[in-house]
């Protein structure tokens, strides 16, 4: 299973570290020792097609993996993601997560994205919404905006 899990891991990283390549040698380096600024970075440019062919499946997957790492601003463009239903499945309930752990992270346009849901999700929805959230700030929530 682990095996499985590195195979599928390295095969959706390959169009970012491809991707990589034609950074900045200083940009590269900072990718590859785990720069979470760096990371967003790329995302970003896979997101809005700069410098390269748009593509929000890579973006959004760039995006999760810093905002995992506790990234607020990747936390804030995955939970848009997942409201327009760009380069991931349309889900309210993970935008909702997401812009919640983005807010607790300092970025004050995760609380918009918070209030547009709530108005109009179903009762039971904003439950698990607010459910997700509680998990992911306790997961994802962190001091990098500070540093």
């Amino acid at each position: 299973m682990r095996r499985w899990t590195l195979l599928v891991s390295v095969g959706l990283l390959a169009p970012a570290l491809a991707a990589a390549e034609a950074l900045p040698a200083r940009a590269q380096h900072a990718l590859a020792r785990g720069d979470v600024r760096a990371e967003e970075r790329l995302a970003a440019r896979y997101d809005q097609g700069r410098g390269m062919a748009p593509d929000p499946v890579v973006a959004a997957r760039l995006y999760r993996d810093a905002a995992r790492r506790g990234s607020g601003a990747a936390q804030l463009n995955l939970a848009q993601m997942y409201l327009d239903g760009r380069g991931v499945p349309p889900d309210p309930v993970e935008a909702y997560a997401w812009a919640d752990a983005a807010a607790a992270n300092g970025e004050p346009d995760g609380e918009h994205i918070i209030d547009q849901l709530a108005k109009v999700m179903p009762k039971a929805q904003r439950e698990r919404a607010r459910s997700r959230a509680a998990r992911y700030v306790e997961l994802y929530v962190s001091d990098f905006s500070s540093s």
